[in-house]
């Protein structure tokens, strides 16, 4: 009866760990593009904030709430202190940068999308004609511009 759970659990796990799940025949992820006109646009703040003011503010917190009180109340001071300097730490620590809030109506659908991401406000103008790239879980909005040709030479 050992034998046949072994068995078991290592074809499970030998075909667990076979085949490409996720990724075409060239080992890189699909890339989805929808084409579609700006509906709206709107200006919005990302969060730009790395974490470094919360990690900092963890740090001496903790040193602070380490050196008050004795026995049990250094304990007590210590994670306290941990969770106050963090908090004010990312408080700190915030910082933005310009994004758009972009929404889209998709050719061909009923649908409308919307992507967030970096850029200023005279990026998209309602109406424009866009591609909607959706790769490795994450979209982006581009214009959709038409592909360069060349002018005509003038007759001689």
């Amino acid at each position: 009866m050992m034998c046949r759970l072994l068995f078991f659990f290592a074809m499970l796990l030998t075909g667990c760990a076979s085949g490409q799940h996720g990724v075409n025949a060239n080992n890189k992820p699909k890339e989805i593009i929808e084409l579609g006109v700006v509906e709206s646009v709107t200006p919005i703040d990302l969060d730009n904030s790395s974490g470094a003011g919360s990690m900092a503010g963890s740090i001496f917190g903790q040193v602070g709430g380490i050196n008050t009180g004795g026995g049990r109340g250094t304990v007590v001071g210590s994670v306290l202190g941990t969770v106050v300097g963090g908090t004010l730490g990312q408080q700190a620590g915030i910082a933005t940068r310009p994004g758009l809030e972009i929404w889209v109506k998709l050719d061909n659908k009923e649908q409308s999308t919307y992507v967030m991401q970096p850029g200023k406000a005279d990026t998209f103008k309602v109406g424009d004609r866009v591609r909607v790239l959706r790769k490795q879980g994450s979209m982006m909005v581009e214009p959709d511009t038409p592909p360069a040709t060349k002018p005509n030479p003038a007759p001689r």
